[in-house]
């Protein structure tokens, strides 16, 4: 079969400068994805336990609360409409209260009957669903710009058409400026951590929810630094204008006894909360097998405070500080990929943990075929419980 590549080249003569090149690729896909229905969830009834009766006691000063003397597990519309009025009544004090500690004593009470009234309520039914199918067609157009000056000097950009509007307002497409100095990048940027760490990979025909990606914070940089020396690899990067937000990365490859081994390791840090990340694959024949780690530390959780100020012999009180809440995550997983002539088939596997709250994990495995302009593919993931599937064809011109 012929392959017929369609790419328009404008090679312009400049003032100063060797060469400019600009160059117009497209991509294009068809086909369908189907996504597994949900079973139905049953409404569960909240129950009233002795240990929420007896918090609520303690609540109140060790007096009880009426309507919550009932046994045990019987949730009765009287134990909700007694905690409500429990609720009214330990907000009031808070408001009336002039003695630092008393308001934060009902402060804390408050917070304790609303927790006890939400373990109480339950939850409501989830209706089922039905699986679905879904078309998967779209085109892009894409441009790269690029140049050298006479003293070796390039530069370059790109952009999708798409996102022609977010490139005239700088926060869509990217622009460089490299030399014997390294790389100067600015735009829509991947954080220096992301670009040298990277992600496991995954075959499908439209991503199947890209699931095999790690969420890197460091995802909307736009300033970025990258030289590349002996093998490695080393990037920067920050959010200009976005408050407290930096990264580094660094990555190495190399030949090890016919193999192509590649380490990656990057950090970063936004707002105080950091992420680490490392990766490893290991290139054999046509196999390729990547793992890779990621673990953001959100910092410790800070318990609400009142603060209480005196200006003037009056006493003010400032509302408590909200709690830091965020919880930590850490992130592991794997692909296996096996390249034969024009057949690619890959696996992966990962695990999202996260503090305070049930595993996450994802996996599939799909396939690729290349017919040269046109690229048949097909995958199945398992995306925490919920099966998706997708096959279709790509052309790229």
């Amino acid at each position: 079969m012929k392959k017929t590549l369609l790419t328009t080249t404008a090679l312009v003569a400049l003032a100063g400068a060797a060469t400019a090149e600009i160059t117009i690729t497209g991509t294009a896909r068809l086909g369908l994805q189907t996504t597994e229905g949900t079973a139905a969830v049953d409404a569960v009834a909240g129950a009233i336990t002795a240990s929420m009766i007896t918090s609520a006691t303690a609540a109140n000063g060790g007096s009880a609360v009426t309507g919550l003397a009932t046994a045990a597990g019987a949730t009765t519309e009287n134990d909700l409409t007694a905690l409500d009025a429990a609720i009214a009544a330990s907000k009031a004090a808070a408001a009336a209260d002039t003695t630092a500690a008393n308001k934060a004593a009902a402060d804390k009470n408050t917070a304790s009957l609303e927790a006890i009234k939400a373990a109480a309520t339950g939850t409501a039914a989830v209706a089922k669903t039905e699986d679905s199918t879904t078309a998967k067609n779209r085109v892009r157009i894409a441009f790269g710009l690029s140049g050298e000056t006479d003293s070796g000097l390039e530069f370059g950009a790109s952009i999708r058409a798409d996102n022609a509007a977010g490139g005239n307002s700088g926060t869509g497409g990217s622009q460089y400026l490299s030399g014997s100095f390294g790389k100067i990048s600015m735009g829509d940027l991947d954080g220096a951590d992301a670009q040298m760490v990277g992600d496991i990979s995954a075959m499908s025909f439209a991503g199947l929810g890209s699931h095999e990606t790690v969420s890197y914070q460091s995802s909307s940089h736009n300033l970025a630094y990258s030289i590349s020396m002996a093998g490695i690899d080393f990037a920067v990067s920050t959010d200009v204008g976005g408050g407290s937000s930096t990264a580094m990365g660094v990555k190495w490859s190399g030949d090890l006894g016919g193999s192509t081994v590649t380490v990656g390791l990057g950090q970063s840090d936004v707002g105080g909360k950091s992420e680490t990340s490392i990766s490893a694959s290991l290139g054999m024949g046509g196999f390729t097998g990547t793992i890779i780690s990621s673990t953001n530390d959100n910092g410790p959780v800070v318990e609400a405070v009142t603060e209480v100020a005196a200006v003037a012999g009056t006493t003010t009180y400032v509302a408590p500080v909200a709690e830091n809440k965020t919880p930590d995550t850490e992130t592991m997983g794997f692909s296996l990929s096996y390249n034969i002539d024009a057949l690619t088939i890959t696996a992966y596997n990962k695990d999202v943990s996260t503090t305070g709250a049930k595993d996450k994990g994802y996996s599939g495995v799909g396939v690729s075929y290349d017919l040269g302009g046109m690229v048949a593919k097909a995958g199945v993931a398992d995306v925490d419980g919920q099966s998706l599937m997708d096959f279709g064809v790509s052309f790229s011109f």
